[in-house]
């Protein structure tokens, strides 16, 4: 993974080298104390012992892959998924919709590993949709203990559901947020990746090349939120495969950083469709919003392209033509001062590359939380919905 600086950074401001000083210590000081457990699955004891776990299931499960769950607690598979090319062998099941929830029920589910998946074990619409999917087993006369994969906290319903009938259970811990257990079992159970290649992702961040740049680029966004009008964090995405991380990390800044009135609001964007769209609000509109631009480098997927209309391009390709569009973006956003980063990630390497991305997103959020204090990792707001809708079905 490559990360340039802030295209705008004022590093002589004395603002800024305050938040520079601050954001150090929180940094520091959150690898020590390590309140979530997230930090604990930064560890190459934890991800060994995940890497064993997954051995032992890889014997167990089937090639087809169904992962039921909401929120944080599929978003994380579902990116994975995307940016490794798994498509074709994973499914989702994300929301409540009749016409896709049945469109599921249709095929063999006998023939897949279904995942059910919920933090708290007691999520209304994973139970939904899991309540349907059991139906039809039951309707068929499957066997239930040979198909599913259940994964929540301890002493939930899920967990006595499994419990009760002999379903293979592996423990959510109480102390993980969903959106931060994407190295965890919630996410990286199902996935055959080299732990020693993770590792290497999750120390580029930790010690070694990346954290400088992880505490100065935490430093300026907090001086950009802090002492200017930005509170808008537009994600500028270019290649297809990034998009489902475009979504995970607009769950990761909305749930943690949206409190208290403060607010970074999170926008994806899939370019370069939204050329034709929303991009001349984006370079013409309020001046609120920071540009993170996302591209794959090194991608050996690559179409040439036959000219048919003599448009005399120097190359002719897929790539070619995104990364023209990709450079005139960036070089137009600087000509009208318009503050925004690049994030590369490199195909060459994608396991610790990608790893590498997913760590540095997930402590930048933290410490800009921490920096605003903010507990990164709860989200009381939407709790409140939850006990609405029990209280109107029951």
């Amino acid at each position: 993974m490559k990360i340039n600086s802030f295209n705008f950074s004022k590093n002589n401001s004395i603002v800024y080298k305050n938040n520079l000083r601050k954001c150090s210590e929180i940094f520091k000081n959150l690898l020590n104390n390590k309140e979530n457990f997230f930090f604990n699955t930064l560890s190459q004891e934890y991800q060994k012992t995940l890497f064993l776990k997954k051995i032992v299931l890889k014997k167990k499960i089937h090639k087809n892959i169904l992962i039921v769950g909401m929120g944080g607690s599929i978003l994380g598979s579902k990116m994975l998924s995307s940016f490794f090319g798994l498509d074709k062998n994973y499914y989702f099941l994300d929301n409540l919709s009749n016409s896709k929830v049945n469109d599921f029920i249709k095929k063999d589910l006998s023939k897949f590993s279904i995942f059910i998946i919920s933090k708290s074990g007691e999520t209304l619409e994973t139970l939904t949709n899991f309540n349907i999917i059991l139906n039809n087993f039951k309707k068929r006369k499957k066997n239930i203990s040979k198909n599913f994969i259940i994964i929540s906290e301890r002493n939930s319903v899920l967990f006595n559901f499994a419990r009760k009938n002999n379903i293979l259970f592996y423990e959510h811990n109480a102390n993980l947020s969903g959106r931060y257990s994407v190295l965890s079992e919630a996410a990286l159970l199902m996935f055959n990746l080299d732990y020693k290649k993770i590792i290497q992702g999750i120390n580029s961040v930790l010690k070694k090349d990346l954290k400088k740049n992880l505490i100065s680029n935490a430093a300026n966004l907090l001086t950009l939120i802090t002492k200017s009008k930005i509170d808008t964090h537009v994600s500028l995405i270019y290649s297809y495969s990034l998009l489902s991380y475009g979504y995970w990390h607009q769950q990761l800044l909305a749930e943690s950083i949206g409190k208290n009135g403060k607010d970074f609001t999170p926008i994806i964007s899939e370019c370069p469709k939204d050329h034709h769209s929303i991009m001349q609000l984006y370079l013409d509109g309020k001046r609120n919003k920071f540009f993170t631009f996302f591209k794959i480098i090194n991608d050996k997927k690559d179409l040439p392209i036959k000219d048919y209309f003599d448009q005399k391009f120097k190359k002719s390709s897929l790539n070619n033509i995104i990364d023209a569009q990709f450079n005139a973006t960036t070089n137009v956003f600087k000509k009208n001062l318009i503050p925004f980063r690049i994030i590369l990630i490199d195909q060459k390497k994608p396991i610790q590359s990608f790893i590498s991305l997913l760590v540095y997103s997930m402590l930048e959020t933290a410490i800009l939380c921490k920096a605003l204090n903010l507990n990164p990792f709860n989200q009381p707001a939407v709790e409140t919905i939850k006990k609405e809708t029990y209280s109107l079905l029951s």
